[in-house]
């Protein structure tokens, strides 16, 4: 493992690097401009480009999400600076926005939520797909006021094209892909076709992707952790020795060596859709299934063996699983023929979106409107031991006006009703029906050299349980300055005060959950998380440069969280939540510079720099906040020819909450080339290697970071083509 002196020195070079893109490409004569499409943010109700909004947003092309594609979606995000992932392995990961995660990052699918339970656990999958999508924009900051309180942290919005919304230009319009990994052994196939009878749009779309346990370089296991366990191997050796009955019959597990076991997995989406395409806009509904089964790796099945067991054997249930690889040694320990616990999800999703555009004081009306029916098993020895079930529907209208000229605004109502259950082993939450309705209003006056922005949302929640029904009314608005100094120049200030309701799983849960490695307790008694946050922006567009900064502060009274108890219950530790006053900033910067040609090559560099952290005024951090990381990118580009290289530096973590280890940082190199062969087709070759020097990376925000490193050195090739 390498030293912290040495990834500082790593992380110091990309500082110096990020500081000095900046003047090399200002040195360049502005001899060339940009031919960068102009990229309009869908995700905010106000019709904007991305350099124009007065908070931090991100946008990934389909293109780009194609060549970043790294399993799913929070992992495919991973480039992006502020953006990190809950990482359980490559089938589960929700991306994490400036440190928070889970209800506080709202996943949205064309603007309306997954209704899937992947908030409620971070080994519940995400139901959205990164392959397929047309955009994916994330929101941060006060650019998601107008989707409520549980977005403080951030909007991340798949626009996933399953209903189409423009005509196309011949009468058949699609697109298949299919790729492939070696440190999987994995496949990704995708394609999509729509046909346009003079208007009327039937649209066909299919997904799957699949791979086997992943490759890894070293050990799953932390050093820290397989010493931990050896000791608890001894300790058990000599409690037995004095019974001849066990005598010979225990032997320490192999820890997992090369690969991580029951990392496995199968995703596949299908859906079908019909829209009317004219010139006051568009109407379409889409029918959308979801199946996946994957491994739950570094699974803990410390709960589940205390029972049936007598209770001189509890110190050896406890660690007999942990992090097995479901192999041989499953007889080393007795429990010969078992199966690893598999999770099984299922969702199926009812879409209907439209928009109006009219001349008129309000010129533009968007709906959207979503049902899901979703399940969620977890397996063992082939049945169900845990069965979540979630049945949703949410809604949302806005109204805008936007004629041309310095203001623009809109304003609208979001409905949301969700049964939310868990039976099993593993309930840890009793039945809960959460109903919500939001109202907002947003505006903006643009006067050129400058302008201001407003945004105010309204909000109700009740949650409807057995044991209580509690009810939230939260207010959440924000307000912005922004100026031009020159046509290079967009600066914006904005302070935001935002109320965030309690969630289900906070309130009510009661019990064992694996995932987490805690007993959890809900708290029937906790109050509306309010937190006074401000940020400012700052963009640079260049001929041969863009750049962009953004520092944020956020002051929470009474943020909500998992605090540990000291107690321990069905052989976990009891943490309860509770809420205390917390601080949380940080910064992110991007730069893009054209470095100039060589030998007809012409070369562009990116540079982007990320950090936050997390304080608790009673004293520590909070929990699984992301490094200090950095990532930096070559792209040379030469006729059909674009060859990128680039690393991903990550610091050390020490600066943890009293429960968790410290993370090690690490430095991953990764490059690909990217070939368009047809100057008549639209056909993409990449061929690209991640981690080329197969070093080992743990995630941080990961529960599972001292149990399943990230993947090894991975080779991957894919195609794609469009007609």
């Amino acid at each position: 493992m390498a030293s912290s002196s040495f990834h500082a020195r790593k992380l110091g070079a990309a500082v110096s690097l990020l500081a000095l893109v900046g003047p090399a490409a200002f040195a360049q004569a502005p001899d060339s401009t940009s031919d960068e499409d102009v990229i309009v943010v869908l995700s905010a109700p106000l019709q904007l480009n991305s350099d124009e909004m007065v908070g931090s947003v991100g946008v990934v092309s389909a293109d780009q999400i194609e060549r970043d594609l790294n399993g799913n979606i929070a992992d495919t995000l991973d480039r992006l600076p502020g953006v990190n992932s809950t990482y359980f392995g490559p089938a589960s990961g929700r991306p994490i926005v400036r440190g928070l995660g889970a209800d506080r990052v709202r996943l949205l699918i064309n603007g309306l939520g997954a209704l899937d339970a992947s908030s409620s656990s971070p080994d519940h999958a995400v139901s959205a797909e990164a392959l397929g999508a047309q955009q994916i924009e994330v929101l941060r900051g006060p650019a998601a006021i107008a989707y409520g309180g549980g977005a403080v942290g951030g909007v991340v919005n798949v626009l996933d094209g399953r209903i189409p919304s423009e005509r196309n230009e011949d009468q058949f319009d699609g697109f298949a892909y299919f790729g492939a990994t070696s440190v999987d052994e994995g496949t990704q196939a995708a394609g999509r076709i729509t046909a346009d009878f003079n208007g009327l749009m039937i649209q066909f779309e299919g997904l799957k992707r699949e791979g086997g346990n992943f490759d890894i370089p070293g050990f799953a296991e932390t050093e820290a952790l397989r010493e931990e366990h050896h000791h608890e191997d001894e300790d058990h050796d000599e409690d037995e020795d004095h019974n001849d009955d066990h005598e010979g019959e225990h032997e320490e597990e192999e820890p997992a060596y090369g690969e991580v076991p029951d990392s496995d997995y199968t995703f596949e989406t299908y859906s079908g859709a019909v829209s009317l395409v004219r010139d006051w806009g568009f109407v379409g509904l889409s029918v959308k299934e979801t199946d996946a089964e994957y491994g739950l790796p570094g699974h803990d099945h410390a709960h589940e063996d205390e029972h049936g067991h007598e209770e001189g054997d509890e110190d050896h249930d406890e660690h007999d699983h942990e992090d097995e690889d479901h192999d041989e040694d499953h007889d080393e320990h007795g429990h010969e023929g078992e199966e690893a616990p598999r999770l099984v999800l299922d969702q199926t999703r009812i879409d209907l979106r439209g928009e109006l555009n009219r001349d008129a004081l309000f010129n533009r009306l968007r709906w959207s409107f979503a049902h899901a029916h979703y399940t969620h098993a977890e397996l063992e020895e082939g049945e169900i031991g845990t069965l979540f079930r979630k049945n949703g529907f949410e809604g949302r209208i806005e109204l805008a006006h936007d004629h041309g000229d310095n203001r623009q605004g809109a304003l609208g109502l979001q409905v949301l009703t969700q049964d939310f259950s868990a039976e099993g082993e593993e309930a840890y939450i009793e039945p809960v029906t959460t109903q919500d309705w939001g109202a907002f209003v947003t505006e903006r006056w643009d006067n050129g050299d400058w302008g201001v922005e407003g945004g105010l949302r309204v909000e109700s929640r009740k949650l409807s349980g057995q044991r209580a029904n509690r009810s939230f009314d939260t207010i959440s608005g924000s307000a912005s300055l922004f100026m031009r100094p020159d046509d290079a120049w967009f600066l914006a200030a904005t302070l935001s005060r935002t109320e965030r309701a309690p969630t289900d799983a906070e309130v009510f849960a009661d019990g064992p959950h694996a995932a987490t490695r805690a007993y959890e307790r809900g708290n029937l008694d906790l109050d509306t998380e309010v937190a006074w946050s401000g940020e400012f922006t700052a963009r640079f567009s260049g001929d041969r440069l863009t750049a962009e900064g953004n520092i944020f502060y956020a002051d929470y009274d009474g943020f909500i969280g998992l605090f540990p108890t000291g107690e321990e219950e069905d052989g976990f530790d009891v943490f309860e939540y509770r809420q205390a006053d917390t601080a949380l900033y940080g910064f992110e910067a991007l730069v893009t510079a054209d470095l100039g040609a060589v030998r007809d090559w012409a070369i562009r560099g990116e540079a982007g720099l990320d950090y936050v952290h997390g304080d608790v005024d009673s004293g520590g951090n909070l929990p699984r906040i992301p490094p200090l990381s950095s990532n930096l990118a070559l792209i040379a580009e030469h006729g059909i020819w674009s060859v990128r290289g680039e690393a991903h530096l990550v610091a050390d973590q020490d600066e943890t909450a009293a429960f968790e280890t410290e993370t090690d940082g690490y430095a991953m190199f990764n490059a690909d080339v990217e070939i368009t062969p047809f100057a008549d087709h639209d056909v993409r070759v990449i061929l690209g290697v991640r981690n080329i020097t197969d070093e080992e990376g743990r995630v941080h925000t990961s529960f599972l970071k001292d149990q399943v490193p990230l993947p090894g050195r991975n080779f991957r090739i894919a195609v794609r083509t469009r007609f």
